[in-house]
């Protein structure tokens, strides 16, 4: 990341960066009240770090401990919130949560009893929203944080903790499908291949493997393109592979799946319309959650990471139009 400099060339450098635009400070006043109507930013303590007995607390944000993991966000009702959010955008971006592709294959029994599998299901917002569109399937979602609904949910859906790391607690040739979404900072990059080769493992022959990844914020003005590639750097020095989305049809491939379905969608948060204001707001939730493992690689103090974000999401509406891609991809195991 180049020649560390004084404390007192970084203040200066932070100090710089976090200036108001000369064109727009901030949200304007419309953009502003839709993105606070839509998410409420709720209040944390000053900076601190604990442990709990179910987590680790940063920043006043609940972390998961789980030393066989490298994932860097939270797991607290903020971050929950994120999620369903990012979901919904998903699947109004991708017009829906499963590929046509897949809907229209005649081998996965959909509405006749298919087994579908939700790889780190988070609160459970995917596996739940297909679960009631297909009530004649059996939907197992598994995440290595018991963050799952517990008693409200379709007759059809039960959760499970698990680390696939660990490996998965089912039989060779069980699903239908598995769903494997959003891993980018939950992997290092050498641990891509083995995750794949146990998902192809728990899948049936022709069953299908259903991924979707972010590729990383590159495209913009100087300040959303000096955060893209401070977030980017960040995932490197932790081992990952910031572009698993463009990478994802190479890694099926290796590991002998039949790739059917592969399609880059962007979105432009610098747009007013709902779809990408919850882009928009994503971003920002997800430069929020890093904070732990950002601020000091932004050169942002904690007490003007507020200022940042603010900031960001400024920027993020400025000229060049930045772009965040979304990359799904779909893999068949061979018969």
């Amino acid at each position: 990341m180049g020649v560390r400099l004084s404390a007192h060339q970084n203040r200066k450098r932070v100090s710089s960066k976090l200036q108001p635009s000369s064109k727009n400070s901030s949200l304007d006043q419309s953009r502003r009240g839709s993105l606070s109507n839509a998410r409420k930013d709720r209040s944390r303590p000053p900076s601190t770090s604990s442990q709990s007995s179910d987590g680790v607390i940063l920043n006043g944000r609940k972390f998961h401990n789980e030393t066989g993991s490298v994932y860097w966000f939270p797991n607290d009702d903020e971050e929950m919130d994120r999620l369903v959010g990012q979901h919904f955008a998903l699947k109004t971006l991708f017009n829906g949560n499963i590929p046509e592709e897949a809907l229209q294959d005649d081998t996965i029994p959909f509405e006749d009893g298919a087994k579908i599998l939700d790889l780190g299901c988070g609160p459970g917002t995917w596996i739940m929203d297909v679960a009631t569109e297909y009530p004649s399937s059996e939907f197992i979602g598994v995440d290595m944080c018991d963050i799952f609904p517990s008693n409200i949910r379709p007759a059809n859906v039960r959760f499970q903790v698990g680390n696939i790391l660990d490996g998965l607690a089912f039989e060779d040739n069980t699903f239908d499908m598995v769903n494997f979404r959003m891993f980018i900072l939950a992997f290092k990059k050498e641990e891509w291949e083995p995750v794949l080769k146990e998902i192809k493992r728990v899948l049936k022959p022709g069953g299908l493997i259903l991924s979707k990844e972010a590729g990383m914020l590159e495209v913009g003005n100087d300040f959303v393109k000096w955060a893209g590639k401070t977030f980017k750097e960040r995932m490197i020095e932790r081992g990952q592979e910031p572009y698993i989305a463009d990478e994802m049809k190479k890694y099926m491939e290796l590991e002998g799946f039949e790739v059917v379905h592969c399609v880059k969608k962007h979105s432009f948060p610098g747009r007013p319309d709902h779809l990408n204001r919850e882009f928009l707001w994503d971003i920002r939730s997800i430069f929020k959650s890093g904070q732990p493992f950002l601020g000091e690689h932004l050169q942002v103090p904690n007490e003007e990471y507020p200022q940042f974000l603010d900031q960001l999401v400024a920027n993020c509406q400025e000229q060049p139009e930045p772009i965040w891609s979304m990359v799904s991809t779909m893999g068949r195991k061979p018969f």
